[in-house]
């Protein structure tokens, strides 16, 4: 059975010869692997990892760092006030660099349309268009990709609008500037969907498995705005990005990290196939309950606490809570093992290494 195979079957909920397998890590965790195994790049790595599911996508046409949020940087700029460099992404949003747990992090500090609150601002602002990537890559990408499961990415545009606007400001706009708010995620739609078809269109293999969404809603105590608003605002507009995507017979996987319970029906019955990274110590997200009320309906690709478990679980014990949670949630399928966010630096390699272990093995053995 192959990586492409394996990821299918467990989306139609079907056991497979072993559990698919996810990655997702700070720079620091993936270059400590690598120098664990004496992998030349992040390709061996994966492979060392028995990875199932390859990313794909565009290349920027021009770049002024590599340092990034999301988006890529196309512009740096000091900032006296905050003695530190901007570094700043294609929706002008600015970012500058911390460092924290001995890794390197990006926080937001500009939003460039916090004081720009009416519609004849938005008509005037230069949102970026799909023009400034290059497509041409992609066919090769997944040819070489042979039979991994093959995705594509596209963010979100709720996490976008407060980035753009400020949190404090798009949440006072989703209820009192609404013909506002609804503009301004209407316009980055029309910028990511323009992406994602161009994308999908330049994969002449039809190669492409599954399109990400990526759009943080929750945070550890439950969703960030309440379901009405959500149903209000988001559904419908997921709605229109889901069905113009699987017009392309691929898969959707929507990210939110956080407490998102409450909406999981609304994504199954939107056509979500996937859910990542699913944070079991979020408010409702137990994984139990998740499975035994979602389990038969969707996939859930993550799981594995990175908050308690991964770091500060040791040895004998780790392992236990690890074999529980492996063979609960890869019962049936509509499993992808992978980590509850992207390994941290806190993370001993000893159990990010006993994790991709047990996840290799078959079922039955875990």
């Amino acid at each position: 059975m192959n990586s492409r195979e394996r990821v299918r079957l467990a989306v139609q909920h079907q056991e497979t010869d072993r559990l698919p397998i996810d990655f997702i890590a700070r720079d620091e965790i993936a270059q400590a692997l690598a120098a664990h195994f004496h992998a030349p790049d992040g390709e061996a790595l994966l492979q060392r990892l028995n990875v199932d599911l390859r990313p794909v996508g565009p290349t920027i046409k021009q770049q002024a760092s590599p340092i990034c949020y999301a988006d890529p940087t196309i512009a740096v700029r000091h900032d006296d006030q905050l003695q530190s460099d901007v570094f700043y992404d294609i929706w002008g949003v600015g970012f500058v660099r911390k460092y924290a747990l001995g890794g390197e992090y990006l926080d937001l500090v500009h939003s460039p349309l916090r004081d720009k609150g009416s519609l004849d601002d938005l008509a005037a602002y230069p949102f970026p268009t799909a023009d400034i990537w290059d497509y041409d890559t992609i066919a090769d990408q997944t040819a070489r990709h042979g039979d991994y499961c093959l995705w594509a990415h596209s963010r979100g545009f709720f996490e976008i609008s407060w980035f753009m606007r400020g949190m404090d400001q798009f949440m006072l706009d989703l209820n009192l500037n609404r013909e506002y708010a609804e503009t301004l995620m209407d316009r980055i739609i029309d910028y990511l969907l323009d992406r994602t078809v161009r994308i999908l269109e330049a994969d002449r293999n039809r190669r492409i498995d599954i399109v990400e969404i990526n759009d943080d809603v929750g945070g550890q105590h439950g969703l960030l705005l309440s379901p009405e608003l959500w149903r209000e605002f988001i559904r419908p507009r997921m709605d229109r990005m889901i069905r113009r995507i699987k017009q392309f017979g691929v898969l959707i996987r929507y990210h939110s990290c956080g407490g998102i319970r409450e909406i999981i029906p609304d994504l199954i019955e939107l056509g979500v196939d996937i859910l990542n990274p699913v944070q079991p110590l979020a408010r409702g997200m137990e994984l139990d309950g998740l499975k035994r009320d979602f389990g038969a309906r969707i996939t859930f690709d993550g799981g594995v606490d990175t908050q308690r478990l991964l770091p500060h679980r040791h040895a004998d014990e780790f392992e236990a809570q690890t074999r529980d949670i492996l063979r609960m949630m890869g019962r049936d399928g509509g499993f992808i093992m992978a980590p509850s966010h992207a390994l941290q630096t806190d993370v001993p390699l000893e159990n990010i290494l006993k994790l991709y272990e047990l996840s290799a093995l078959p079922l039955d053995r875990i």
